[in-house]
């Protein structure tokens, strides 16, 4: 090997352990996961109504009925479903053990820092700062909160958000029309939309129409680059189309667990400035971690001076992005708020969720602030304004303050600087756009404001975060510090150890701020056990199972706040028994009810009457008690609905269940023309008995029997499906066309002569 091949060997292996090195600083952040068995690394909650409602369709993967959920509900249409991303349902299906989603979470942490690795190399070649700069990504506080809460599914798609904005930026700043990047556009649209986090495609979608705006009404964006953004956008819709229009049909019949309430929250200008700085939530209504950006005060100063002295053409459209994130932050809290009451927005609350498809924007600008501040200290000068930029910062100032007008009428709900970390953060803002616009932006200025902001940032957090993490946080910050310290001394000893040079200062003041960052994210997380191998369902699913020696499916109805008893719906659905009640976001409108009267007999839908309430209140809360398991009353009802059943004349007749499957149930005996047929689950258009269309029937599926026959098929076929299918398969036969032929579409989205603005020439052939 020669000493050239060396050479470029070293960097190449730099950037491979930079690259591998955030997996193992995750293990030492989350040593749950290999240390102890039989706990989330997060909120139970959350994780198991995800756990749960993937688990009940386990045993059929591929049905497109869920006859286990909530008196029945389309399984592929489900709100909150992932069932079309690859990189959980998958996993979950093969093991079934709910704690493969530790391994999941740092699976998608880890891809997060991948994708923003991607992303910041369009900043910077610099490998220390892009490491450095995935690090805040993922420990930040939008990244980690989602962890605390069990947001799986933001979660998820938070780790492929700066995927997205990498292929987008490429082509509209670098003019790279590639089919490769129009491929990895849609194929991460796709994947966030899979996901099921429905809000950050929307998020980042309003993101990215803002740069698109700026760039077609201000004519700098070539008619290639428009035609591929807009090309990557309907692959993507036509791909999620086997989700998306089954959603959207769907809808309609399906209701919120918790009513939304658009203009329920929302902070203000300097609460939203706080929350990046300090991790402070911008309102009272809802949880810390709906809006907690927590990335600290030193990106920030880098992404103020990015916003002033870095190219306008990115610039100027990633600060009219900041401010309408922050306008829609506001919530109910703004005269803006109307943009919560357009159609489709209308469907989203916790407005601060918009921090989350925001805080991959603002790393890439303080990325962008970082090589601006190596490259003027390398220079010896100071941060001066030209008059261009003294006038973009003017009428930069002149939105702000409309934009805090707007907020004012609001203000004793959330007062101005209402907290100190609000009044921190304004101050801190104002002296830095102060130093800048005066000219007084000196490098001594500006490193002594980082070092003083820096550690007021820490002691505010510090105080804030509860005594008994604080030193676990501080130890595993501290441990985290040292072994990137370590790792960038090593593959520059040369600059460390003979003179610090800028580039290695710079990253120390990230590494720096990145300690307050984890301080102030690794002391919400919890390490819970949801003692599922202890709960009390456990005997008296095996009870319940005893007694069902006909095979048929055991339907059981808990009184009890099902949130609080999410061990009862695991073990239940587990085998096979249906839960009625059960925590999820949300259920059908026209849902099968409790009870029915045919002939005079009253008849219960559920096989058991479970008192789970008494779990809550230590009282019998049933009116009969057939039995009781470890002190759990049990009602089982002496009439009860079968599965799927026939009427004649008011009374039920005798038939045999010789089939049941989620779309497809089968049901025997002597059948005249004119009996009803019912199959004991929700009404959703697309079930056919016998072949014709079902109807809803008192809530359930059923249909006249036309004609004497002994047989009687329920099976759940719907249209949209097959169009929906299609559709997608469309979509991805559009993209095998691409890659193959990629240097026709290619040639064609590259010519420069094609733009929005064609750029003028005289006769002669000078440009005018």
């Amino acid at each position: 090997m020669t000493l050239d091949s060396i050479k470029q060997y070293i960097p190449l292996k730099k950037e491979l352990v930079y690259l591998i090195l955030p997996f193992f600083l995750l293990l030492i952040l989350f040593p749950t996961v290999l240390l102890s068995e039989q706990t989330f690394i997060t909120n139970p909650s959350d994780v198991l109504l995800i756990i749960n409602s993937e688990l009940s369709v386990v045993k059929n993967p591929l049905s497109l009925w869920n006859n286990q959920w909530l008196t029945g509900l389309p399984a592929y249409s489900d709100p909150l479903s992932d069932r079309f991303y690859p990189l959980f349902y998958p996993f979950f299906i093969l093991t079934q053990n709910p704690f493969i989603i530790n391994i999941i979470i740092l699976l998608h942490l880890y891809i997060a820092y991948l994708c923003f690795y991607k992303l910041s190399g369009l900043m910077t070649k610099n490998p220390e700062l892009r490491m450095l700069s995935g690090l805040f990504y993922i420990f930040s506080g939008a990244m980690l909160s989602r962890v605390f809460a069990g947001h799986l599914l933001l979660l998820f798609a938070l780790a492929w958000i700066p995927l997205l904005y990498y292929a987008f930026f490429k082509i509209v700043w670098n003019h790279e029309v590639t089919v490769k990047n129009i491929v990895i556009l849609a194929s991460s649209l796709t994947l966030i939309f899979f996901t099921g986090a429905l809000y950050y495609l929307v998020y980042c979608g309003l993101i990215l129409f803002v740069f698109l705006a700026y760039y077609i009404l201000t004519k700098q964006i070539r008619k290639g680059a428009l035609i591929a953004v807009f090309g990557a956008f309907s692959i993507s819709a036509l791909i999620v189309s086997i989700k998306a229009i089954p959603i959207i049909l769907v809808s309609g019949a399906l209701t919120r667990i918790d009513a939304i309430n658009p203009l329920a929250d929302g902070g203000s200008f300097e609460s939203n400035l706080a929350s990046l700085i300090f991790g402070t939530p911008i309102d009272k209504v809802f949880g810390f971690y709906e809006s907690m950006a927590l990335i600290g005060i030193i990106p920030v100063v880098l992404i103020i001076l990015a916003l002033v002295f870095d190219r306008e053409d990115r610039a100027v459209p990633a600060f009219f992005a900041i401010i309408v994130a922050f306008v829609w932050a506001d919530g109910g809290q703004t005269l803006l708020s109307f943009i919560h009451l357009l159609p489709v927005l209308n469907n989203f609350r916790v407005a601060g969720r918009i921090f989350g498809a925001l805080l991959p924007l603002l790393l890439l600008f303080a990325v962008c602030g970082a090589e601006l501040l190596i490259t003027t200290i390398k220079k010896g000068a100071s941060f001066l304004l030209n008059p261009q930029q003294k006038r973009n910062i003017r009428w930069a100032m002149v939105v702000i303050i409309l934009v805090v007008l707007c907020e004012l009428p609001f203000k004793y709900v959330t007062p101005i600087l209402s907290s100190l970390e609000s009044s921190l953060s304004v101050l801190f803002v104002v002296i830095l756009v102060g130093l800048i616009y005066f000219n007084r932006a000196t490098l001594r200025n500006t490193v002594l404001l980082l070092i003083i902001t820096n550690f007021v940032n820490w002691i505010v957090i510090v105080r804030r975060v509860y005594s008994y993490t604080l030193l676990n946080a501080v130890v595993t910050a501290v441990v985290i510090f040292v072994i990137v310290l370590t790792v960038l001394v090593f593959f520059n000893k040369k600059q460390f150890f003979s003179r610090l040079n800028t580039t290695n200062g710079i990253c120390l003041f990230f590494m720096v701020g990145l300690v307050v960052v984890l301080i102030g994210s690794i002391g919400y997380l919890p390490i819970s056990d949801p003692r599922l191998n202890s709960s009390p369902a456990i005997p008296l699913d095996e009870k319940i199972r005893s007694d069902n020696t006909d095979g048929h499916q055991i339907w059981v109805l808990e009184n009890g706040w099902s949130i609080q008893h999410l061990d009862f719906t695991y073990w239940f659905v587990k085998y096979g028994i249906h839960p009625v009640h059960a925590y999820y976001g949300y259920y059908p409108k026209e849902a099968v009810s409790p009870t029915y009267n045919i002939g005079g007999i009253t008849y219960y839908t559920s096989d058991y009457l479970i008192d789970t309430l008494s779990l809550e209140n230590e009282k019998q809360n049933l009116p009969e008690v057939t039995f009781t398991v470890n002190n759990i009353p049990v009602y089982k009802p002496d009439h009860v609905l079968p599965n799927a059943f026939v009427v004649r004349n008011d009374r039920l007749i005798p038939s045999t269940l010789v089939k049941f499957t989620p779309d497809e149930v089968i049901l025997t005996g002597q059948f005249l023309s004119g009996d009803i047929a019912v199959l004991k689950t929700s009404f959703f258009t697309g079930w056919k008995m016998n072949g014709l269309d079902a109807i809803n029937t008192v809530n359930m599926v059923g249909a006249q029997i036309m004609n004497n026959t002994d047989t009687v098929t329920f099976r759940y076929d719907p249209f949209d499906v097959k169009i929906a299918g299609l559709l997608s398969g469309i979509g991805i036969i559009i993209v095998v066309i691409a890659i193959i032929k990629r240097q026709v579409i290619e040639t064609y989205l590259s010519n420069p002569s094609e733009s929005i603005n064609p750029v003028k020439t005289s006769k002669r052939g000078k440009k005018k």
